[in-house]
């Protein structure tokens, strides 16, 4: 006949400690992949405002706004380092208001006109001489985007220190939990322990024939974990709308994108199940030989 497990698989610590462990698994899961979105969101708007500038015609009394449309589009389409001045209709100008304003709101107000500007990101213009060019423009004003780009960039960081904070977090909790199921579990069997003594049994032998119980709840709460993330972040790109935009097209991107994006994505989530099967194992060995008497 083939020996028995010294802890059985039924037993009520192991099975709390996996269900525990899973769900430690799958915040994880979703706070990495979270990290991953907020990087990726961040680099696109950063280059996106770092190619891009933009030039506010106000409205002056006694002057024709479209002459110095024409005059400041005249400018920037003729100084290095610029590949794009476009020029935006009142419309649209008024539609990138409307968020923050409404509609009525606008009626009957002098709403300035913007000139699109799309540089050369390899032979970027001279700020300061374009600022100099543009001052022959009644109303110009040349905004170059860097405070949005800063405010982006300290949001990111922000956002990382929060997440790589909630992972540690989750790493402590775990340990924690791995030490008092080890505990738990010396203990309900500390029976089969001593009689395991009685006969002659070494502490190691005795933590490596527990510790392989812990390694195997490690792995497969480890893998439900990250299941669930995916499951998770699929159901989102599914259900969550089908803009461009938000919480579904980021969901969708982290899944569904080009492979070697794919493949670093879905290789850093994986590290979830290796990082928990690591912890259960390592903490279980080092409570298992303190408990038993052996110093490390």
């Amino acid at each position: 006949m083939k020996p028995g497990s010294i802890i059985p698989s039924s037993a009520s610590s192991l099975t709390s400690l996996t269900v525990t462990m899973t769900v430690m698994s799958y915040l994880a899961c979703l706070a990495i992949g979270a990290l991953i979105l907020v990087d990726r969101a961040v680099a696109s708007w950063t280059s996106g405002l770092a190619r891009e500038m933009t030039v506010q015609l106000r409205v002056v009394r006694d002057i024709d706004i479209e002459t110095q449309l024409g005059k400041a589009q005249a400018i920037l389409s003729g100084f290095p380092g610029i590949l794009q001045a476009e020029i935006l209709d009142q419309g649209e100008s008024i539609r990138l208001l409307e968020p923050w304003l409404g509609t009525r709101s606008l009626e009957g107000l002098p709403v300035p006109r913007l000139i699109r500007v799309i540089t050369d990101t390899a032979n970027p213009p001279d700020v300061a001489a374009l600022e100099t060019a543009l001052a022959a423009v009644k109303g110009a004003r040349l905004d170059t985007h860097r405070k949005w780009e800063a405010e982006l960039t300290r949001m990111a960081r922000a956002l990382t220190v929060l997440s790589y904070s909630i992972l540690m977090l989750i790493s402590a909790s775990a340990i924690a939990i791995v030490i008092f199921a080890t505990r738990a579990v010396l203990q309900a069997n500390r029976h089969i322990v001593d009689l395991l003594h009685l006969i002659g049994a070494r502490d190691r032998y005795i933590a490596r024939q527990i510790d392989g119980r812990f390694l195997r709840t490690g792995m497969l709460s480890g893998f439900m974990g990250v299941g669930m993330g995916l499951l998770t972040f699929l159901l989102l790109g599914l259900f969550g709308g089908g803009s461009e935009s938000g919480v579904a097209a980021a969901s969708r991107s982290l899944l569904f994108s080009a492979p070697e994006i794919a493949l670093w994505s879905y290789g850093v989530l994986l590290t979830v199940p290796i990082a928990a099967t690591l912890i259960c194992l390592v903490t279980a060995r080092v409570t298992l030989m303190r408990r038993l008497g052996v110093v490390t």
